[in-house]
């Protein structure tokens, strides 16, 4: 009984980053989400490689972010394979860097429901 929760669980969470990555690229979803993580995403631009003195263009960052978000999540939900532990890892090395650059941004209020998800 337990295997097949898991398995949803997994898809669901899966789904949800998937939806988030196409947000992310696109408003096709939903605009209002879509230009609110326009927002976001050039304030993070300004955090990690601005500390090293490197201009990122937030559209190509956002992108890319979206892009990974897309792919990672389409490959967990593919199967228990060696790309679907790098798959989460990877998420979850976004997730991790989205808290600091909300927090150095000064919104550690924020940082809470990133938490959760």
């Amino acid at each position: 009984m337990g295997f097949p929760i898991r398995r949803l669980f997994v898809v669901a969470v899966s789904l949800f980053y998937i939806y988030m990555g196409v947000c992310t690229v696109t408003p096709i979803l939903n605009d209002s989400l879509h230009s609110e993580l326009k927002g976001t995403f050039s304030g993070h631009a300004k955090v990690f490689p601005g500390r090293f003195g490197v201009n990122l263009d937030p559209e190509l960052y956002r992108f890319v972010f979206g892009l990974v978000e897309i792919v990672a999540g389409s490959l967990i939900i593919i199967g228990e394979s060696v790309w679907a532990v790098y798959s989460v890892w990877a998420l979850l090395g976004m997730q991790a860097f989205l808290c600091l650059s909300l927090y150095s941004q000064g919104r550690a209020p924020s940082v809470s429901p990133t938490l959760l998800l």
